[in-house]
């Protein structure tokens, strides 16, 4: 007995290559939305990272601004400028260089209330020192990036508060 298959008469009847059309319908969206949770998870690690820094940064200053001001260049006890605000600062990069790919791109603030816009310079002993760190995160997965980050910049902001008392030693220096 002799089985043939009749090719279909008309274009609707005909399903030879549905597959591969359906592979390349349902191959894009699935692509982009893997790409995107590849990048969110980069981002999401990043958000840590930044925490951390600012926890780290936040215990720096509590030990950097009342110590004694000849390690710092001569800047005055619990103020934040110069060497201490740069030893500050080193704290905290040290933390975001694990997510960056070369110097990262942050600004460290000490705000007098959590979310405030002020930069405080000048502290007194057991005040809260509070500190922030913002972070311009790269984002670097090709189309990821996309919907995840700024598409103009490519870039995450990421920002961060820690505050920890300022409790310093009585010393006289």
């Amino acid at each position: 007995m002799k089985t043939t298959t009749k090719e279909p008469t008309t274009l609707r009847a005909d399903a030879r290559g549905a597959v591969y059309v359906e592979f390349l319908i349902v191959f894009l969206p699935l692509f982009v939305m893997f790409m995107s949770l590849v990048q969110f998870a980069f981002v999401q690690v990043a958000n840590l990272v930044t925490k951390h820094a600012a926890v780290q940064a936040a215990r720096a200053a509590i030990v950097v601004l009342p110590d004694d001001p000849a390690y710092y260049g001569n800047v005055p006890v619990n103020k934040v400028s110069g060497d201490r605000k740069t030893v500050i600062e080193a704290a905290a990069r040290g933390r975001l260089l694990a997510v960056s790919s070369g110097f990262p791109d942050f600004k460290i603030k000490f705000p007098t209330s959590p979310g405030g816009d002020d930069d405080k310079t000048q502290y007194q002993q057991d005040d809260i020192v509070r500190v922030r760190v913002t972070y311009q995160y790269p984002c670097k997965i090709p189309i990821g990036a996309r919907f995840v980050c700024n598409i103009l910049s490519q870039k995450k902001k990421l920002e961060a508060e820690a505050a920890l008392p300022l409790q310093g030693a009585g010393y006289e220096y």
